[in-house]
């Protein structure tokens, strides 16, 4: 019975053994069963875009809400057109590795000559490079540049 509870718990409790032990995503994935996504426990604070004369500097911060230590994914920064339409996007690292309990990083990263009415879209990459359907759709993190 023990044996069975402690693998019951391993199952539902897997994002956070995943967090602690980040190479036990591949054995759940033998198993058939989906890791946590990237950016789980994660949250996207304020997205700051501010327009210089050399083009477009984004930042915010990233906080760990979670209550165990938790893998920082790469984030995906897109430029988008007034219709909504993606026109440029960079990959870039996240300022830490690893973020504890309450812990928040900074990132900042440019555009040069980045178009006047583009808006600006924050969300985290899965390791295969693909975003997770609640990232998509995240409003928070998708911001209007101000001019300075």
């Amino acid at each position: 019975m023990l044996l069975v509870l402690a693998v019951f718990a391993t199952i539902v409790a897997r994002g956070e053994v995943i967090a602690v032990w980040p190479a036990t995503a591949q054995l759940y994935a033998l198993l058939g069963l989906p890791a946590m996504p990237s950016g789980s426990g994660l949250e996207l604070g304020e997205v700051i875009p501010a327009r210089t004369s050399d083009g477009l500097i984004v930042e915010g911060d990233i906080t760990n809400a979670g209550n165990t230590a938790r893998a920082v994914p790469r984030l995906r920064v897109a430029l988008r057109d007034p219709n909504e339409k993606e026109i440029q996007f960079k990959i870039i690292d996240p300022p830490t590795a690893r973020l504890g309990p309450g812990e928040s990083a900074h990132f900042k990263t440019t555009f040069d000559n980045a178009d006047e009415t583009a808006t600006v879209k924050v969300s985290f990459v899965h390791d295969s490079g693909a975003l997770s359907s609640a990232q998509k759709s995240d409003p928070a993190a998708t911001v209007s540049p101000k001019k300075n």
